[in-house]
């Protein structure tokens, strides 16, 4: 069926005016100079029904996606099911350079976060850059079974 170039137009136009509804441009979103992330992770998690849960290996991962702009991670704290801190892993300032990775390992038999820990994470740049993509995955495996799963980190603050 062939379109009529009014129909196109029309399409068009509505398109225009429904994207001043869908909020920023992709561009907009991704240009920050830093953030405060929160990942939620499991380093347990219960199972059946005798309170039995199943211990995880939890592995967050900072990826500076941004290809010609490093960044600061300035904060990786990892906090229990209470809210208290547990660990601080960023002792000092770590640069991630442009498609860097880095990762954080909590071995399944540490148990000190309990089922519902989290992550703070702090970031930084000078420049305005793409956020890094921050995110958990979290895996057990015993004798034929295993499970895995992945957790993303939320914005709780950004620096524009």
């Amino acid at each position: 069926m062939p379109y009529h170039l009014s129909t196109l137009g029309g399409l068009a136009a509505l398109l225009l005016f429904l994207s001043g509804f869908l909020g920023k441009t992709p561009a907009e979103v991704n240009s920050v100079r830093g953030q405060t992330l929160y990942v939620p992770v499991y380093s347990e998690i219960p199972y059946g029904d005798r309170d039995q849960t199943l211990d995880l290996t939890v592995t967050l991962s900072i990826r500076n996606i941004d290809r010609k702009i490093a960044v600061m991670l300035r904060k990786v704290d990892y906090y229990n099911t209470k809210g208290e801190l547990v660990r601080a892993y960023a002792q000092e300032p770590r640069v991630l350079p442009p498609l860097a990775t880095v990762e954080f390992v909590i071995k399944a038999s540490d148990r000190s976060g309990g089922i519902s820990a989290g992550f703070l994470v702090e970031w930084e740049s000078e420049h305005l850059c793409v956020p890094p993509v921050v995110e958990a995955v979290m895996i057990s495996t015993a004798s034929t079974q295993g499970i895995s799963f992945s957790s993303q980190a939320r914005v709780v603050e950004e620096k524009r």
